[in-house]
């Protein structure tokens, strides 16, 4: 399990990288450590990388699907407007996509929920996008090998649906409507 006074004093850091042509979606990384990044003891206790589209562009569903093979189905699902707002409405009203792709928790942390304070922090920071968040192991990795477990599928989506993110159907991702968010 955890010891809570690593987790105590969380910060969310926020990297990004920046394609001037963007022609790709915005990849940014999100950070909780159990201290201040200049301390030497800190250690990264969840990370997540987010990919973030603007619907302005008229390539932003192609842009996902050649940013990770994963995305695909969830730019289709977002293309289509009206499977969104039968799962939120208020998220047809946003500027921008943001997909959390993955994230990790360290081993030290889990129990701890310190990804639910990652993505609560996420979704603060990125207050005017639709987050979605990909269910990692949903998809074959790209090594090779099986799906995760069904019952291990089911625990992720529990997981997430406890801070109010829903089933886009059709996809293995999810999306925290407006109204759920922190």
């Amino acid at each position: 399990m955890h010891d809570d006074a690593d987790i105590g004093a969380t910060a969310l850091h926020l990297t990004v990288r920046v394609d001037a042509r963007r022609v790709e979606p915005e990849v940014w990384h999100a950070v909780i450590r159990s201290g201040d990044e200049t301390d030497p003891g800190a250690r990264v206790l969840t990370a997540a990388t987010l990919h973030r589209v603007h619907y302005a562009d008229p390539s932003w569903a192609e842009q996902l699907r050649e940013a990770v093979p994963d995305l695909s189905s969830i730019g289709s699902a977002f293309a289509d407007r009206e499977l969104i707002s039968m799962i939120d409405e208020s998220s047809l009203f946003t500027d921008s996509l943001c997909v959390i792709s993955s994230v990790d928790v360290d081993d030290a942390a889990v129990g701890s929920l310190v990804s639910h304070a990652l993505v609560r922090g996420v979704a603060r920071v990125f207050d005017g996008d639709t987050i979605a968040i990909l269910l990692a192991g949903a998809f074959p990795p790209s090594a090779g090998g099986p799906v995760v477990d069904p019952a291990d599928l089911a625990a992720r989506r529990a997981h997430w649906a406890s801070i109010g993110f829903v089933d886009i159907p059709g996809t293995a991702a999810m999306l925290l409507p407006v109204g759920s968010r922190p």
